[in-house]
């Protein structure tokens, strides 16, 4: 007897060909990445192991703050399904690599959805988890740099830009200032008015962005790791300035909502920075190392959020006998 063919649903059609652009857009960023630069490249690789290990440590940091959130803005159930939404997160971090930040959070709505969330909870949730990861690396690089001499070498104009977008920073998490962003956002973006309800509350707004403070001083070390893995003068009293340079240089290029991962952005950004620090050649270096480490450690944060998913699908396909998707 023939057994039905099973239809391919909307769903997985949307998935698959997410999967193929992530590939394809992925192909295309790497063919783009100088690595003439890294031909006699030299590492330490107990600091390249001890960043990666906190570069995973600031993914999962973020899969949370997102998962806090969804709950602050009254999506029930999320820390009972917290194993198959850290999943949904890892692969709409891919996303960033289409189209940039706006793709990551797209692919949130759309895929945390599938899960039975409200798409408008998701949507508020992607646009404040944005503003507060942006606001935080902000406050944070630009709070490091200026208690930095350095800091001078780049002209006394930066100082007064810094100065002033560190001002801005801290009126934007004023929450009655950040709740009118978001709604202004919201109305962009949807094309709708969102619901007071939905906004959220000071509380949320506060501690989303100690959380993010946090998370941009954890992704901030592992950079520091990277650079100390390239270059052996570094020392530790360059870790402020390192973290600093690199909060900012994160912050630009998620600005750069339609560059795929911020690329080319975040580099330049970094060599002008850290030359500072080394000699020009040294600093291109660290830079394309970082955004190939950091590719690679997407990857790796995507790999074991879907082997956690697994291994904890595995007992409830066995008991009902089949596979349970």
């Amino acid at each position: 007897m023939r057994m039905p063919r099973k239809r391919i649903t909307l769903s997985q059609i949307v998935q698959i060909a997410f999967a193929i652009l992530v590939v394809v857009f992925i192909a295309i960023y790497l063919s783009k990445i100088d690595w003439a630069s890294l031909e006699n490249l030299t590492l330490n690789w107990v600091w390249l192991v001890l960043a990666t290990v906190l570069a995973l440590v600031f993914r999962y940091w973020g899969a949370g703050i997102w998962l806090f959130l969804l709950e602050r803005l009254g999506a029930f159930g999320i820390r009972y399904a917290w194993i198959e939404l850290s999943y949904v997160y890892a692969k709409a971090w891919l996303g960033r690599y289409l189209l940039g930040a706006g793709t990551w959070i797209l692919g949130k709505v759309y895929f945390a959805s599938q899960h039975g969330i409200s798409k408008a909870k998701l949507a508020v949730s992607g646009l404040l988890e944005g503003a507060l990861q942006l606001i935080a690396t902000l406050i944070v690089g630009i709070g490091l740099l200026l208690l930095d001499p350095r800091l001078g070498a780049l002209g006394s104009g930066a100082a007064i830009v810094s100065i002033i977008a560190l001002i801005c920073g801290v009126i934007a998490l004023i929450p009655i200032v950040f709740r009118f962003g978001v709604r202004t956002l919201y109305r962009i973006v949807r094309r709708r008015t969102i619901q007071t309800e939905d906004l959220p509350d000071g509380r949320t707004i506060v501690s989303g962005g100690l959380l993010y403070l946090v998370a941009t001083l954890i992704t901030g070390v592992s950079y520091f790791f990277i650079a100390q893995a390239v270059y052996a003068d570094l020392r530790w009293s360059d870790l402020l300035y390192v973290v600093g340079a690199s909060s900012v240089a994160a912050a630009v290029s998620l600005l750069a909502v339609f560059s795929p991962g911020g690329i080319g952005v975040r580099e330049g950004v970094q060599v002008l920075f850290f030359s500072a620090l080394m000699p020009v050649e040294a600093a291109v270096i660290v830079s394309v190392l970082m955004r190939v480490w950091s590719l690679a450690v997407d990857g790796l944060f995507f790999g074991l959020a879907a082997a956690v998913r697994g291994l904890a699908r595995k007992p409830r396909a066995n008991s009902s006998g089949g596979d349970p998707s």
